[in-house]
């Protein structure tokens, strides 16, 4: 016996410890209750993990694309 899943949804949640918001992607089972899933994943939200995320990005230079990074480094260096 199969359990049948809907399509993936991105939902947008809150976490309750430090009002951060983050994404969630999930494919949810039609047996489960999703309001009582969503909010178990909030609830479940890594905060310290977050918050050293932010940082790293607040310290980056701006560069998402990691070779095009390395290449200003590797010029920055001569």
């Amino acid at each position: 016996m199969s359990t049948r899943r809907g399509t993936a949804r991105a939902v947008r949640l809150t976490c309750p410890k430090c009002a951060a918001g983050f994404t969630v992607v999930a494919f949810l089972s039609q047996g489960i209750e999703a309001t009582e899933y969503w909010k178990a994943r909030a609830e479940e939200h890594d905060c310290a993990a977050h918050i050293k995320m932010l940082e790293a990005l607040r310290k980056a230079d701006g560069t998402k694309n990691t070779l095009k990074a390395s290449k200003a480094a590797a010029r920055g260096k001569k």
